[in-house]
């Protein structure tokens, strides 16, 4: 589920800030600092880092996802910003995670992307319970298979990511994930058509009616963001991938500061 990616990016940053070289850390410093990288909430990221690795994460994710959904999205031109200086700061921390600037492959190109429908799923809510969508299906899990931390929440992303019978259904087939699945579908139609039969099989043929369910909200405000969908049909499978993954280098930079 494309929602998983969200949850993905505060554990996964963490643990490629553990082995970076000494050029990479301060470009990673230095980007964290920069206002250009203002618009990820870089404070709340520090803070899911700092978290007890035996407590839960999930009040720090919801804290993080509920600051950054309140800033406007980042730019086109400040996603720019910061994976230039990154690209150039950290080659070979890029090359070892199978992400290189040439030609057709153009990391800014896939995060651009990426970025407008990751931020719109992690910015969902549901207001008959009042809570994020992020939170509520990670409360969901936790639940009923244990804490989630620091140390696990990658894990636990890949199981709802693959609709691991670990996983509740009642989180797989909620009304959150449904309509982070229709918006999914909705910019990244020949992703989430490969996913589509086992979410009809597990949820009913009504989960992929193309409806966001009532009481599903968005809440990221939408001020002053010049990022455009426009390639979303070329680049769908590659730039979600591809444009994951650099987010996550992108949140190693306020992890290392913890």
């Amino acid at each position: 589920m494309l929602a998983g990616s969200v949850f993905l990016l505060a554990g996964a940053g963490f643990a490629a800030a553990q082995s970076i070289s000494s050029q990479c850390s301060s470009t990673l410093v230095s980007v964290a600092g920069s206002p250009d990288s203002s618009c990820l909430n870089p404070n709340g990221i520090v803070q899911i880092a700092l978290t007890n690795p035996n407590s839960s994460v999930v009040p720090a994710v919801d804290s993080w996802l509920t600051g950054l959904c309140a800033l406007g999205p980042c730019s086109n031109s400040s996603l720019q910003a910061v994976l230039t200086n990154i690209t150039a700061g950290c080659p070979a921390e890029l090359a070892s995670l199978g992400l290189t600037n040439n030609g057709s492959t153009n990391l800014t190109e896939y995060l651009e992307e990426a970025y407008p429908t990751l931020r719109q799923i992690g910015c969902l809510k549901d207001t008959s319970v009042n809570q994020l969508c992020v939170t509520e299906e990670l409360t969901g899990v936790q639940n009923a298979t244990g804490t989630v931390t620091t140390g696990n929440l990658t894990t636990v992303v890949g199981e709802i990511v693959s609709g691991s019978n670990a996983i509740p259904q009642s989180v797989t087939c909620s009304n959150c994930s449904k309509a982070g699945y229709t918006i999914a579908a909705g910019n990244f139609p020949t992703l989430v058509a490969n996913s589509t039969s086992n979410f009809e099989n597990t949820c009913g043929s009504s989960f992929t009616d193309g409806q966001v369910p009532s009481g599903i909200s968005e809440t990221s405000s939408n001020s002053s963001s010049s990022s455009s969908t426009g390639g979303a049909l070329s680049l769908s499978v590659n730039s979600l991938s591809m444009g994951v993954t650099v987010l996550v280098v992108v949140s190693s930079a306020f992890a290392i500061f913890a």
